[in-house]
């Protein structure tokens, strides 16, 4: 096999990005009255139909060192339930190096 078929840190450039990368949402770790605020701008947002601040972080870890390679707000929770399926569904399909290509950028 050649070299050229191995990625940076020594991974198969063919193997799907999710063997070495996972995705998961967190909560947002808010305190105090910034936790109120968020609260209540969520509920109202959401019973608006208007939106409101993020509800979790979708955070890109690797799979052996539980490491963060991506961390951004994941918006509302249609949003959030959107962006972490897109987000799955291209760990699948593209290597660790085109995922990081398409999504890099959501580094926080």
């Amino acid at each position: 096999m050649s070299g050229a078929e191995f990625g940076t840190d020594g991974q198969r450039a063919a193997d799907p990005a999710s063997l070495h990368l996972s995705a998961e949402l967190r909560p947002r770790r808010l305190r105090g009255i910034r936790r109120a605020v968020h609260t209540a701008l969520l509920l109202a947002g959401e019973a608006l139909s208007l939106g409101g601040p993020s509800v979790a972080e979708l955070v890109v870890v690797r799979t052996g060192t539980g490491a963060p390679v991506i961390r951004t707000p994941a918006g509302s929770l249609m949003e959030a339930d959107e962006l972490l399926r897109q987000i799955r569904a291209d760990l699948d399909r593209l290597s660790v190096e085109e995922f990081l290509a398409e999504w890099g950028h959501l580094k926080a």
